[in-house]
Order: C-alpha cells, then structure tokens, then sequence
C-alpha cells in the first residue's frame, strides 16, 4: 500500500501538516470467501445386533482335514459372512452363512467317506497279504 506524503502549507510561519491521503486506485480490493460450509451426512455403519453365524472355524477345519477345494469356497463364504455382518447386512450374511455351511457338510461327508473307505481298503489289503 502506498501512501503519499502530505504536502505542507506555510501560513505566516506555522506550519500545518495535512493528514497523508491515500489514492483508491493503489488500494487492492479484499478477496471475499464465500461464507457457505457443506456439511456432509455421517454414515455410520455399526455391526447387527445377532451376528449371523460365520463357520469360519468349521471351514478352515475342512479345508484342512478333509475337502480343499470345497474346504477353500466355504472360507471364503464364510469371510464374505464376516464382512456382511459387520456392514450390517443381514440378509447377504444370511445368504452367505448358509452357502458356507452347505459346503462344509458336503466337504466333510466326502471327507468321512475318503477317510472310512481307506480304512475299509487297508484291512482288505492286509487281511489278503497275510
């Protein structure tokens, strides 16, 4: 901002000083925010109340002890159960629970049957061999 200097006056040896005017076309003008603030809605998403059950225990079990592939799909439903519960959609966890669970107890059954046919198979073997 410039400011010019006031010029003096000399009347019958007095001096007097004129207050230091300022020019408008040097001052900026002020830059004017709008005063308006957005506020946006607070989502909130909170877990149900009742959890749908998961099976997440039930699928690692029998991915590990008796079906993998089929063992693989249940985790993976049952992961997808976890996540709608805790968005809070319950019938996609309804949805996702049940397919878990239809998948551990055919995983299971094909284990148990593996598992009860090699037993069958060893003591024939043996039984033959001896």
């Amino acid at each position: 901002m410039n400011i010019i200097p006031a010029p003096t006056v000399a009347v019958t040896g007095v001096t007097v000083v004129q207050p230091a005017v300022v020019q408008p076309a040097l001052v900026q003008p002020a830059l004017v925010q709008p005063s308006v603030v957005a506020v946006q809605p607070m989502v909130v998403m909170s877990p149900m109340v009742t959890a749908i059950p998961d099976y997440l225990g039930y699928s690692i079990f029998t991915m590990l002890c008796c079906c993998l592939p089929l063992g693989i799909a249940a985790t993976i439903y049952s992961c997808s159960t976890r996540d709608a519960n805790m968005a809070g959609q319950r019938e996609m966890a309804m949805s996702s629970s049940r397919v878990a669970f239809i998948l551990n107890n055919v995983a299971l059954g094909i284990g148990l049957t593996f598992f009860t046919l090699g037993i069958i198979l060893n003591f024939t073997v043996i039984q033959r061999h001896l």
